[in-house]
């Protein structure tokens, strides 16, 4: 993840600087905001890396599974507003990972993606692509997938999430 901020530090400083602004979503994310809310209620962030790793195991009880390693490492690396590029053909956007919001943020695609799915979390949602597919993560290999709901269509797009965001990149 280090050389994906890195990448779009060097796009940003290219005059794409919108790659570091969101809006704000809370005041208690302070620590990856810098500066002050401008006229159209965007704030500048930056990626921090995390030096406390986050406790899944009571989300992993509650819903009664065990989350692939590369899901827990993506939450635990860095914190974050944007996490997004094209890989292969497909733009692709991930959760971001905001301070006090990540797992309760999570906890809650989960529960929606469990209920749409026959109660079932062997895929677990991790992001969108840019055409409305859902991107999971198959639970058991960590591969990546992007998932088509109308058609019940899966299609393997990553080995892994690591590989999907060393190779995103962030112009056509």
């Amino acid at each position: 993840m280090q050389e994906y901020f890195q990448l779009r530090k060097e796009v940003a400083k290219e005059g794409l600087d919108f790659l570091f602004k969101t809006p704000i979503s809370s005041e208690d994310n302070l620590i990856i905001y810098e500066g002050k809310v401008d006229e159209d209620e965007y704030i500048t962030w930056k990626p921090v890396e995390m030096t406390v790793s986050q406790d899944f195991t009571s989300l992993e009880d509650e819903f009664d599974i065990k989350l692939h390693k590369t899901i827990v490492d993506y939450f635990n690396s860095y914190w974050f507003a944007d996490l997004d590029g094209f890989y292969q053909e497909n733009y692709i956007k991930l959760e971001p990972v905001i301070p006090n919001n990540e797992i309760s943020s999570f906890k809650e695609s989960l529960k929606g993606y469990k209920k749409n799915h026959g109660d079932s979390l062997e895929k677990i949602p991790i992001g969108i692509e840019g055409n409305g597919l859902l991107l999971v993560i198959e639970n058991n290999s960590g591969i990546v997938q992007l998932e088509d709901f109308e058609r019940g269509i899966f299609e393997n797009i990553a080995e892994n999430i690591e590989e999907l965001i060393r190779n995103l990149r962030l112009k056509r």
